[in-house]
């Protein structure tokens, strides 16, 4: 008998699946699209609406060390980044201190799995949600991705995945976005 797959996703209300009344978002469309291909597989959805990246890095190992088994197959995902560009928009500086908290993640998920992933952001409607700043959420992603290449950690970008349409609320994806979303996991897995 193999390792068990556990997979832990971290992150925010995208994670969390805000706004899909459908099945709760790609994390547990993910988890049902396992389960169907008949994989031993153990899916936690650590997402909480409004964290940052700050939020994350606090409670992750503690967390962590409730569900960490020697034993299994561990795969950490991390989605998060849309609240921290808002900290952007009232200090440029703030790249510094967000690129930090990404980088001291990567190094607690490490002593735990290698099998670690990053989703990027989506970008919001803008029409809808006039807070955002455009420069600043692709600002954030390219954070994400640069962190990643540089410790050779999966970064998945989804920035381009989701139309207008497939946003809820100008931010949360609604069930057809979700789809998408986990889709793309899903085949870069």
């Amino acid at each position: 008998m193999g390792k068990d797959l556990v997979i832990i996703a971290w992150g925010d209300s995208i994670v969390y699946g805000w706004h899909d009344n459908e099945y709760g978002g790609w994390v547990n469309r993910l988890k049902i699209k396992l389960y169907n291909r008949k994989k031993t597989s153990f899916i936690f959805n650590m997402g909480i609406p409004g964290q940052k990246s700050l939020d994350i890095l606090k409670r992750f190992e503690e967390e962590l060390k409730n569900r960490f088994n020697n034993e299994d197959d561990f795969k950490l995902i991390f989605a998060f980044g849309i609240k921290d560009s808002l900290l952007l928009n009232k200090d440029i500086k703030y790249t510094e201190q967000f690129e930090k908290n990404v980088n001291e993640i990567i190094n607690k998920a490490l002593k735990y799995s290698k099998d670690i992933c990053f989703i990027g952001i989506i970008k919001p409607d803008l029409s809808k949600r006039k807070e955002y700043n455009l420069d600043n959420v692709l600002k954030i992603d390219e954070i994400i991705k640069r962190q990643c290449q540089t410790n050779k950690i999966k970064y998945i970008e989804i920035k381009n995945l989701l139309s207008k349409d497939d946003l809820y609320d100008g931010l949360h994806p609604n069930a057809v976005g979700y789809e998408k979303i986990c889709n793309k996991i899903l085949n870069n897995f």
